[in-house]
């Protein structure tokens, strides 16, 4: 599940900004690090109620955007943090 929601998530944003693919590779990563690290998380601390949910997926959308701020700049992240809610939401819809 997560390695297709990573991919789901860097397909997207490398279709939308036209991203070559050692730089879909590294959102790829960055996408299937967050995915992983909030699941794992919730897991492990057994959180149940969405908000305790809400924060740990708030924090692992932080560290993602460092990560590619790192390699992209700050505005290009924030770019693909919005494509990746996008992704996500247009499947939610079908």
């Amino acid at each position: 599940f997560q390695m297709n929601r990573a991919a789901m998530f860097s397909t997207y944003m490398a279709e939308k900004m036209e991203l070559n693919e050692t730089q879909q590779q590294l959102v790829y990563d960055v996408m299937l690090a967050r995915v992983y690290n909030s699941y794992a998380t919730i897991k492990a601390r057994n959180l149940t109620a969405q908000a305790d949910k809400q924060a740990v997926y708030k924090s692992e959308y932080k560290n993602a955007q460092e990560k590619l701020a790192a390699e992209f700049g700050a505005k290009d992240a924030r770019k693909m943090m919005t494509l990746s809610n996008e992704a996500r939401k247009n499947a939610e819809n079908k």
